[in-house]
Order: structure tokens, then sequence, then C-alpha cells
């Protein structure tokens, strides 16, 4: 599992997760969480998503559209994405915005590897060798 949180605040969660509803691979992984309700409202802002990685696919489908999403941001927003196992990185539109494709694939990759450090590259049941 992993949370993300967009800088940029609700709207900004609410178009990524937007992104992350239309990658098929992702369907039902993702669900949104709100933050406190404040005084008078009817509810919480959302506040960040949260997605289940059950294989390397997912984690691979998530990395790719939270890049995708940031090249095509304007400003200075970034997503901080966060695990259970107490690992945190942030990734800034400034950063991919003008990536190559050598570059751009190397930023999945470094966001798959954080998020799935135990079976990069493999789905559950698979030995370090892919079988």
């Amino acid at each position: 599992m992993v949370r993300l949180s967009v800088s940029g605040g609700a709207a900004e969660n609410a178009d990524l997760a937007g992104w992350l509803d239309e990658e098929d691979a992702l369907r039902g992984h993702v669900r949104r969480v709100a933050g406190p309700v404040p005084d008078g409202a009817l509810g919480g802002e959302l506040q960040q998503l949260v997605v289940g990685l059950t294989s390397s696919g997912v984690t691979t489908a998530v990395a790719s559209v939270v890049v995708a999403w940031l090249r095509r941001r304007t400003g200075s927003v970034s997503v901080r994405v966060s695990g259970r196992d107490g690992f945190e990185l942030e990734v800034h539109a400034d950063q991919v915005r003008n990536m190559d494709a050598g570059q751009l694939r190397a930023q999945v990759d470094q966001l798959v590897s954080a998020a799935w450090p135990d079976g990069a590259g493999r789905e559950p049941g698979e030995g370090a060798d892919g079988e």
C-alpha cells in the first residue's frame, strides 16, 4: 500500500485520482481519504489517495500515472509517495517536465523500487529468477 498526497490540495488530489481511475490496471485499487471535517462543513476535503499494491504491475501502473500526471502540471506541484515500510519519496513537476524518455523510465523505476522493494519486477509468488 502507498499513500499519495499532492502539494496543490484537494483539487489536485482529485485530478490525480481521476487519472488513476482511468488506468484499467488500477480499477478497485485506489481509495480516496478525506481530511478532518471543518466546523459547519458537510465533509472533509480530499487529503490523500491510498493505493493497494497487489503486484509489481499495479505498482508500475501507479508510478507511470503519477509521472505522466506531473509532466502535465504547471507550477511547482509535487506528489509525496509514502509507504507502510516508512519510505517516503517526493516527486516534483519541475523535475519530470523536461525529462527525456530514458529519464522518465528511470523515474518510474525509482518509484517502483521504493514502493515494491521486495518484489520489483516480479509478480507475487515468483522467485528471484522470475519463476
